[in-house]
């Protein structure tokens, strides 16, 4: 979603700026600026589209700038155009503000400053925030009190950057339940909203935590809480090797991220599984860096000493039941996880969409176990249902793919995938990583809780270990897959059904569709077909069933008849040999033979592939789908 971005030093800072940019790309925007101080005056450049259409800005003008701010906007208040891109100035045009979130007040506070004489150039909530510190700075004369008592009047969640011609050199951030990174370099600072974006420059950072705000100079930053006290905190290292941006020979990041996910996996396993014989850890015994290697180095590790699985054996024990609480992709992933953990600990799971918590009570309590589920950690809705599981006692427990997120900062207990950055905005090896996890965590949750023999346990383990050359298999067939996958290129609805542990699968296909191709795709339980869904067939549908061997094969395969019947196009995700796929389905995209608990882990791969090659042939933007951000930020 929206990204904040500063800096502050020796260097131009406009072309800085921009670098730090292109490292948020991968979120989703749709319109871009800067703000920078030239000359005594402040400037901004700002532009809807791609980040080309204000780095062309930049290169016209030629700013010699050493301070200023950017931002990436995702559209909340106001359509993406020019005028309501970021930056946003005051009435003076001495104050600029860029902006992530929502200010849920900001309508009652608009109207007040129309009262005031206040005009506004934007549909934006952002601009209200501007004009706010001007007000207050009037007064005031001092811009960090202004800060402090516009935060004051403001409602909701939402980090800012902020700076003036008046304060040439600082930048200003606020950080309210988000996240927000100070760089720290050799006599020059760096913000941004993704320590990401300053790690090509240092690995020195300061991170705000909430209701905190920086006061940021090239010599460092102080740390404010709202009440006015001052906060230390002393900078932390990140992996010194910065992650690198590169499609590295594939047409897209998103075919590249598929072609990933053995090797994500492989380090997922290797972070928290020693051996079959040997108990799942959560406290990593070893620290992949951003190519997969294991460092030593102690500064370094500070961040993988903050998190893992802390709670001691008799919490485990008492554990009653468990929520689980995600959004999207990740919410299809919490459902295999239902399932996994309450068929190896018999623990009744319970998966409820983030933002569906909202408006009702969260039936948690102190022997209740609360998963939240995010790629970024930054998901709102996902992180609120947190935060009010924590007020009713529940225990919590996160899984990202971010160490460095918002989600960290919350629970005391986090797994941490091994994926690198996913730069395409639809998640492929995130998901998968995802579910390696909730197959790790039940698995050590049944030997903690002594729910499984140890047999049972080195079984599991070593079939989880053999997924990735599984998956290896999978896609060395990739081309096979793109023929089978273009002959339904021109379909505008598809039905996908799975039953058990591939009903999220099926879920889970239908998304990526969506997502990458803009075709309607709707995801259903194979049982429900013949309760509604069924009236949609026909000869134009393609319908796509996950089918693999197990308790529910034979009423799958029954489900898929029914389509059949209806003269469908049938399209199955089937295990190699398998002569019943063969004569019932048009198609049959083959994985090898699997046990069925795993399942899930190979049947969704046939479907992303099958996704991309659709979409890339209809020629869509594949990494970044209209409407979509990587990291939904807003509630």
């Amino acid at each position: 979603m929206c990204g904040i971005v500063g800096y502050l030093g020796p260097a131009k800072a406009a072309p800085v700026l921009l670098s730090e940019l292109r490292c948020l790309e991968y979120r989703g925007y749709d319109s871009a600026g800067v703000a920078i101080i030239q000359d005594g005056e402040l400037s901004v450049l700002k532009a809807a589209g791609k980040l080309n259409n204000l780095e062309k800005l930049i290169t016209d003008n030629k700013p010699t700038a050493t301070v200023g701010i950017g931002h990436t906007r995702w559209a909340t208040h106001g359509v993406p155009n020019d005028q309501n891109a970021h930056p946003h100035l005051d009435a003076s045009k001495t104050i600029a503000v860029v902006h992530n979130g929502i200010i849920e007040n900001y309508e009652e506070l608009k109207d007040e400053l129309i009262k005031d004489g206040y005009a506004f150039e934007s549909d934006t909530d952002t601009e209200v925030i501007a004009h706010l510190i001007s007000k207050v700075y009037e007064t005031e004369k001092d811009m960090l009190k202004a800060i402090f008592k516009t935060v004051g009047l403001l409602r909701g969640a939402y980090a800012l950057g902020v700076v003036s011609q008046k304060h040439p050199d600082k930048i200003y951030a606020i950080n309210q339940h988000y996240s927000l990174s100070v760089g720290l370099g050799n006599n020059e600072s760096f913000l941004a909203s993704d320590s990401m974006a300053v790690r090509q420059y240092t690995n020195k950072v300061v991170r705000l935590e909430q209701s905190e705000i920086a006061e940021i100079t090239k010599e460092g930053v102080r740390l404010f809480a709202f009440d006015g006290k001052e906060v230390k905190r002393r900078p932390m290292s990140l992996d010194s090797n910065p992650y690198v941006i590169d499609k590295g020979g594939y047409k897209h990041f998103l075919l590249k991220e598929i072609h990933e996910q053995p090797l994500v996996l492989r380090q997922t396993l290797a972070k928290y599984l020693v051996h079959p014989t040997k108990p799942v850890s959560f406290i990593p015994h070893i620290t992949p860096n951003s190519n997969g290697a294991a460092t030593n180095n102690e500064e370094e590790n500070q961040l993988s000493k903050s998190y893992g699985v802390h709670l001691t054996e008799m919490e485990l024990k008492g554990i009653d039941r468990i929520q689980v609480v995600a959004c999207g992709t990740a919410y299809h992933a919490s459902l295999v996880g239902k399932l996994i953990i309450e068929q190896l600990c018999n623990l009744p799971v319970s998966v409820d969409i983030a933002s569906e918590i909202r408006g009702r009570r969260l039936m948690v309590n102190e022997s209740s176990l609360t998963i939240a589920v995010s790629q970024s950690g930054e998901t709102a809705d996902t992180l609120a249902a947190l935060e009010e599981a924590k007020k009713l006692g529940s225990f919590t427990l996160g899984i990202t793919n971010r160490p460095d997120s918002h989600l960290s900062q919350i629970t005391p207990n986090l797994i941490v995938t091994e994926c690198g950055i996913e730069v395409s905005v639809a998640a492929t090896k995130t998901y998968l990583a995802q579910l390696t996890s909730f197959y790790l965590l039940g698995i050590y949750l049944a030997e903690a809780r002594g729910a499984i023999t140890t047999e049972h346990a080195r079984k599991l383990k070593s079939d989880l270990n053999a997924i990735p050359t599984l998956l290896e298999q999978i896609l060395a067939k990739e081309n096979e897959i793109r023929l089978a996958s273009l002959k339904y290129a021109d379909a505008h609805d598809v039905v996908f059904i799975g039953r058990g542990f591939n009903y999220p699968t099926a879920l889970e296909g239908a998304l990526k569709l969506k997502e990458l191709s803009y075709i309607h795709a709707s995801g259903y339980a194979a049982g429900e077909l013949k309760h509604g869904p069924i009236a949609v067939l026909d000869s134009k549908v393609p319908v796509v069933t996950v089918l693999v061997p197990g308790v529910v094969y034979e009423k799958t395969l029954s489900n898929a008849q029914e389509a059949r019947a209806r003269n469908a196009q049938m399209i199955a995700v089937a295990v190699e040999g398998d002569e019943q796929a063969a004569r019932t389905f048009d198609t049959v995209l083959s994985i090898p033979a699997v046990d069925e608990f795993f399942s899930p882990l190979l049947t969704v791969v046939p479907m992303q592939l099958m996704s991309y090659f659709i979409a890339d042939y209809l020629g869509k933007d594949v990494d970044q789908p209209r409407n979509l951000a990587k990291s939904v930020t807003v509630e």
